[in-house]
């Protein structure tokens, strides 16, 4: 019997009996058994599931703002964390951020758009943007830093997963020292990301160290985990937002698209569209008096 975990999140409060109710009357999967993780979130044990009934969940609980996700293990199955941080954890594309400073006319906001929704090369991306950035005083990430806005959820996500032992990883496209500064404001115990070049004047070269600058550079890093810390992709959650993000989130035992581009959607089942970051709790099972805020 293959058994599954329907985890519903909203905004707002609901009243748990009327949504089992509604699940009845609209889903062909039997209940097995249900547990209240909040006011607003709610975890349901089914049977007889059908995948290809994906897309009329889709339809109905987007309709009423709900977030879903369905899941086969119980949270205590998962060992490692790997969040994206542009448009993840943070509002902000911070690369993006950096060229505005300068005042270059480049159109940044649609080049990387396209490249999130695969459209273009994100190499050929990175490499564009950081060479506007030569010459410019390395000072300018202050001003970037100053500007960063951390998406609501996410230091309550990563505090409870620490507490319950898991490996946090911020995996980012994104650079050093603007990744590192935001691993540790929200308590990441890892943090890859590529690295500015800088000269002896402390200004930007036009060049950078790809770590995590090349495809699959994500999925790269989850088969290191694995072979050196012998962790299945099985026992990893991962959350993201653009095409960079693709291969790492449909590896792993859970990947969680966050207010998500389109080619995430369109490929990624368990999607976070209308609530915050803490919503990767209640996907796993976690009840809302375990946070740690």
């Amino acid at each position: 019997m293959n058994n599954k975990f329907l985890s519903l999140v909203a905004n707002e409060k609901f009243v748990a009996d009327e949504l089992i109710n509604f699940c009845k009357e609209n889903f062909s999967f039997k209940i097995l058994s249900t547990r209240t993780l909040s006011n607003h979130a709610l975890e349901v044990e089914i049977e007889n599931f059908d995948i290809n009934k994906t897309q009329d969940l889709n339809k109905i609980f987007n309709q009423k703002q709900i977030d879903f996700c369905i899941r086969d293990k119980n949270f205590k199955d998962f060992k490692v964390l790997l969040c994206d941080m542009d448009a993840t954890m943070i509002a902000n594309e911070t690369l993006d951020d950096l060229v505005k400073i300068t005042g270059s006319d480049y159109n940044v906001d649609e080049t990387s758009k396209l490249a999130m929704e695969g459209k273009i090369d994100l190499r050929t991306t990175l490499k564009n943007r950081v060479e506007i950035l030569k010459g410019q005083p390395k000072s300018l990430i202050n001003e970037v830093l100053k500007g960063i806005k951390f998406n609501p959820g996410g230091k309550t996500l990563v505090s409870t997963l620490n507490n319950l032992g898991f490996e946090s990883n911020l995996i980012t496209g994104g650079f050093k020292p603007i990744s590192t500064y935001v691993g540790k404001e929200l308590g990441f115990k890892n943090v890859i990301s590529n690295e500015f070049n800088f000269d002896e004047n402390n200004c930007f070269t036009g060049d950078y160290v790809p770590i995590t600058g090349q495809k699959n550079s994500k999925y790269m890093y989850m088969e290191k985990i694995n072979k050196e810390k012998n962790i299945p992709f099985a026992e990893m959650v991962s959350v993201g937002d653009g095409s960079n993000d693709l291969e790492m989130l449909k590896h792993s035992g859970l990947g969680i698209g966050y207010h998500a581009h389109q080619i995430i959607k369109n490929n990624i089942l368990n999607q976070i569209n209308f609530t915050n970051l803490e919503t990767v709790l209640y996907f796993l099972g976690i009840k809302e008096e375990n946070f740690i805020i």
